[in-house]
């Protein structure tokens, strides 16, 4: 572990042009990668949230190339035989991922009659252009616990830290971790950060995860109530874009959710799995007429500066 500052920490700049550029290079290969299907346990929560309503409309968020939202819900819905169909907007901050959703991932549905608007962009900008209703927020993450433990037998097979490893020639051959606290609604550097390259030797790279771990515990322990989440950059050099993640503690992001959703106007219901967590949103006292699903830690993709603007402008959708 090493002091923010220290000679070699070279975290680039977070732009949302150099993770669109990210992105957009994944959309060939995004649904077949171990990193999109290791996370059963949050498909089969947001498919319980999705059985409770009457959906008019499905909006999904940072869908990517929409082979889990809102694919697999929609496939559900039909093996059901409902009969209403809801209407569909998809986006994904890459454009080259919402063609390939369009055009292939979710083409089968448009076929079948599904009335669909993709829409790429910012989701917060996104946002201004639904209409507003009721509707039930479904939001997945990962858990900073699960960076450092895997679960073979929950289809967790590898911990996050060695998962990535395992994944340098797309994530980055450099990984550049930082714990980070919310402080005036961004999530700011709490000073603490660690590097490690793809190619360092095997004790390296398990002193470094050791190193993060024990720091972990310590958070987990409430010694370090101030940090939220484990940041990591993945970067290549001479390569466009980065890849940026956030695995929040349980407090850490209950606290950012809660910050935007006050509890005297919305209930948060937290389901806990292998990889992570959801959070269900609903308005109370209302009846959630659609579903917004925002999964496989897509805020924890957003920009550090922006999660709580992009929660604010999910916030006004949903009510």
């Amino acid at each position: 572990m090493s002091k923010s500052g220290e000679d070699g920490w070279r975290k680039p700049n977070l732009t949302v042009e150099g993770q669109r550029s990210f992105w957009d290079a994944q959309s060939s290969t995004y649904e077949t990668e171990e990193m999109t299907t290791d996370n059963q346990g949050e498909i089969n929560e947001t498919l319980a949230a999705c059985r409770e309503i009457d959906c008019e409309d499905i909006i999904t968020l940072g869908g990517a190339v929409g082979c889990r939202d809102p694919k697999i819900i929609l496939e559900d819905m039909f093996s059901r035989k409902i009969t209403r169909i809801p209407k569909v907007v998809f986006n994904d901050l890459a454009p080259q991922q919402v063609e390939r959703a369009r055009t292939s991932i979710l083409k089968p549905f448009i076929d079948q009659g599904v009335e669909m608007t993709f829409l790429p962009g910012e989701i917060s900008g996104i946002c201004q252009k639904i209409t507003n209703r009721p509707r039930r927020l479904v939001l997945g993450v990962y858990n900073c616990w699960s960076f450092f433990k895997a679960e073979p037998e929950s289809g967790y097979p590898f911990c996050g830290y060695d998962e990535y490893l395992r994944n340098s020639r797309i994530l980055g051959e450099e990984f550049l971790f930082d714990w980070v606290g919310l402080s005036k609604g961004e999530l700011q550097p709490a000073g603490i950060r660690a590097k490690v390259s793809a190619h360092e030797e095997v004790v390296v790279k398990n002193f470094v995860r050791d190193s993060l771990a024990a720091m972990q515990r310590v958070v987990t322990d409430g010694h370090i109530p101030s940090v939220s989440a484990l940041q990591i950059v993945g970067q290549t050099n001479g390569r466009e874009g980065f890849f940026l993640s956030h695995w929040y503690t349980p407090k850490g992001i209950h606290e950012l959710v809660q910050s935007v959703f006050d509890s005297d106007e919305f209930s948060i219901k937290v389901k806990h799995f292998t990889k992570g967590m959801t959070l269900v949103v609903d308005t109370i006292g209302v009846q959630p007429q659609g579903v917004v699903t925002v999964l496989n830690n897509v805020i924890g993709n957003v920009l550090p500066q922006s999660q709580h603007e992009t929660l604010h402008a999910i916030k006004k959708i949903i009510s």
